[in-house]
């Protein structure tokens, strides 16, 4: 197969993909369990409210074994460090997305922005889970997510007035604000990533065809897929 600079190969662009889906099904599942672990060893979250409240006791009692071989806090630290290989996953779908579309103009400006913010939020979670400076890095990732967040609003926003497919994909990325304060309502913070981790997946499932794509300088509105 003939590939531009910019183009990645199809079995790259395979693997990057089930790998991407794979983490998605993960941490939809193990997140859970991550969350769990903090209530456990924050209880004082469970008192402040919320629909955490409501299916977090008769969880932790129903899977104590899974929470208590240890610390409450050690335990919730090991769970964490699940985060970071799914953040480098979702990432890496969103690269093989910017790379088979080739954006320009805007658009291209505004995926630096995301890639940039996604970058912050990988080293927190590697700081948070990975060193003992938890504190420091929580503070990096909440640098990262106002940029995650009104970035996507202007990728989102600039994806569909180019005609992205599939839809879902930028929706995702506009409603990041309002979808992370609706899932931290139920589940724990980490839990807030998944929209973005499903939504790239999905995305990159419709990349793993060879040729690039290419967006056309001055066409913001063509529908170039």
């Amino acid at each position: 197969m003939d590939t531009t600079p910019k183009d990645v190969s199809s079995a790259t662009a395979r693997r990057i993909t089930i790998t991407a889906w794979a983490m998605a099904a993960f941490g939809t599942v193990a997140g859970q369990l991550h969350a769990l672990s903090r209530f456990n060893s924050h209880p004082e979250d469970l008192a402040e409210g919320g629909l955490g409240a409501a299916w977090a006791p008769p969880a932790i009692d129903a899977l104590r074994p899974l929470l208590e071989w240890g610390d409450p806090y050690f335990v919730y630290w090991t769970y964490g460090k699940i985060w970071l290989p799914i953040c480098l996953a979702f990432v890496a779908a969103a690269w093989l997305v910017y790379r088979r579309r080739q954006p320009q103009g805007a658009e291209q400006w505004a995926w630096r922005v995301q890639f940039a913010a996604y970058a912050l939020l990988t080293v927190s979670v590697a700081g948070d889970y990975y060193t003992p400076w938890m504190d420091q890095f929580f503070i990096v990732g909440l640098v990262a997510l106002p940029l995650i967040a009104f970035g996507g609003v202007w990728l989102g926003i600039l994806l569909l007035r180019n005609g992205f497919r599939p839809r879902v994909t930028p929706w995702l990325l506009i409603a990041f604000l309002p979808l992370f304060f609706a899932i931290t309502t139920v589940t724990s913070m980490g839990n807030a990533l998944l929209p973005l981790m499903w939504g790239w997946a999905i995305a990159a499932l419709r990349r793993l065809a060879p040729a690039p794509e290419a967006v056309p300088m001055g066409a913001p509105s063509a529908v170039l897929q």
